[in-house]
């Protein structure tokens, strides 16, 4: 869940500060979540991904791009062997 999908339109009013007390209580117990909203907030949830790649949870092919340079080489040489998922 990305920072703010709970606040969308039609959405229960409070939902998004509910989910974020449950997972920050879960990170205080020292459980396992797959980021905390604290991370996602301060680094972006891609940026998360990117820095959990090599965990048991996350995929060692995760990449991001901060230049266009980068995006660029980086996106063309990865798509030569496989379909990629490309997030702003």
């Amino acid at each position: 869940i990305n920072p703010g999908q709970l606040s969308a339109p039609g959405v229960t009013p409070g939902a998004q500060q509910a989910f974020d007390a449950l997972m920050m209580k879960q990170v205080a117990a020292k459980k396992p979540v797959w980021s905390s909203p604290a991370v996602q907030t301060q680094m972006g949830a891609k940026d998360a991904l990117v820095k959990i790649k090599d965990m048991a949870c996350g995929l060692p092919d995760t990449l991001a791009y901060y230049t266009p340079a980068e995006l660029e080489y980086g996106f063309k040489k990865c798509c030569a062997y496989q379909p990629r998922v490309i997030k702003q």
